[in-house]
């Protein structure tokens, strides 16, 4: 990536721009960071690491009990909403759940399962409500007072009921 950013800053360089190559190689430089630190979002589908990532870009306060087989880490953010995260004994993230007085971030929740919920959200008058084999997705709520949950129906461990996720 490094390679990329220095030989498109010596070619604006090169086209006697300074001050617009140093403005658009300060661009691209943030356009990549945005997208490595995307990488590290915990989503529907992520792993254990993106949990304790969101945690540190939250500052998120935490709790994770484990109930069946799975540990839930609950994450009060800073907005008012709060956050789980259901991780399975492999480190998958199979579910998630939120409340609070905003919507929080479907994009860093949901993941690659983000444009469903945007497709989704343009054909439902209220809320969303998807379920697929893949997917159940579930939001709704009123001004300052939001909810909903998501979870990969085939990743719920035995014992654990699609109903205990909230």
């Amino acid at each position: 990536m490094d390679t990329l950013v220095y030989a498109i800053s010596m070619h604006l360089a090169s086209k006697n721009t300074a001050g617009v190559a140093r403005q658009s190689s300060f661009k691209i430089l943030l356009c990549c960071g945005l997208l490595s630190a995307g990488s590290a979002w915990a989503h529907l589908g992520g792993d254990l690491a993106s949990v304790q990532a969101d945690q540190q870009a939250w500052g998120a306060g935490s709790s994770s009990p484990t109930i069946t087989g799975v540990t839930v880490y609950t994450q009060a953010l800073p907005n008012g909403v709060i956050v789980r995260q259901y991780v399975n004994a492999s480190g998958l993230v199979f579910a998630v759940g939120w409340e609070g007085p905003v919507q929080p971030d479907f994009e860093r929740l949901l993941g690659s399962y983000f444009q469903t919920y945007t497709t989704t959200q343009r054909q439902q008058r209220r809320g969303v409500n998807v379920q697929t084999s893949d997917i159940v997705m579930e939001s709704g709520g009123m001004m300052r007072s939001f909810n909903g949950r998501a979870y990969l129906p085939s990743a719920l461990p035995a014992g654990l009921a699609a109903q205990d996720i909230r």
